[in-house]
């Protein structure tokens, strides 16, 4: 078991699967006296589906087709500001937001979910695809947070001047821009620079890439 209050804090996973790999994300959600709440499974067949532990017994595809791209930054969010809802973004983009209730579920104990989740629990042998997990504490007031890819750019400058030297001044100018869809660092250059592409693909230059993760937090 891992210490996570989702309560506080978002969850980060990243997983590098391919569809088709049969590989799956598997993460238990646990309250106080390791007393199960849900969780969550994600499974890489021909398409990306889901399941939510003690809520559905069966495999739904997401609403919102996630990222083609293999390697994928999902965020997981609890809201409880009208019933519970969970919310789950990959790669930046929201695919996932559902409510959790008797209509939504066809397991007879979904109300464990109305219980604080304290703790995370990733079973090796059914989790095959996550990498590794970080917990984001929720903001109080942003409405978004900057994801960090590494090895990975975006293609294409923005207009006009697009070379920084700190990562804060150039989220903040693409925060501005209408045709910023990130940031990504050269380290060829040491210039943080502003890109109009918002896919994600592999530097053979070791680039690092930022991307709003928008509305994570739901207000």
């Amino acid at each position: 078991y891992y210490d996570a209050n989702l309560e506080k804090n978002a969850l980060l996973i990243r997983t590098d699967s391919a569809l088709g790999s049969g590989k799956q994300l598997f993460v238990y959600f646990y309250g106080q006296d390791e007393f199960m709440v849900g969780g969550i499974v994600i499974r890489f067949g021909k398409t990306l589906e889901y399941r939510l532990w003690v809520c559905s017994t069966f495999y739904t595809v997401f609403p919102t087709t996630p990222s083609t791209a293999t390697e994928k930054l999902w965020i997981i969010t609890i809201d409880r500001t009208a019933g519970v809802r969970l919310i789950v973004h990959c790669n930046g983009e929201e695919v996932l937001n559902t409510v959790i209730s008797a209509k939504t579920c066809n397991w007879r104990n979904w109300n464990h979910w109305t219980k604080d989740i304290e703790k995370i629990l990733f079973r090796s042998s059914w989790d095959t695809a996550s990498e590794y997990y970080k917990l984001q504490p929720l903001p109080s007031k942003v409405t978004h947070i900057w994801c960090k890819y590494d090895g990975m750019y975006l293609s294409g400058y923005s207009r006009g001047v697009h070379n920084y030297s700190s990562l804060s001044q150039a989220e903040t100018q693409c925060s501005t821009r209408n045709d910023c869809g990130g940031v990504t660092y050269e380290p060829y250059t040491g210039y943080y620079t502003l890109r109009r592409g918002t896919d994600l693909r592999k530097s053979p230059s070791k680039e690092i890439s930022w991307k709003k993760c928008p509305n994570i937090i739901p207000y």
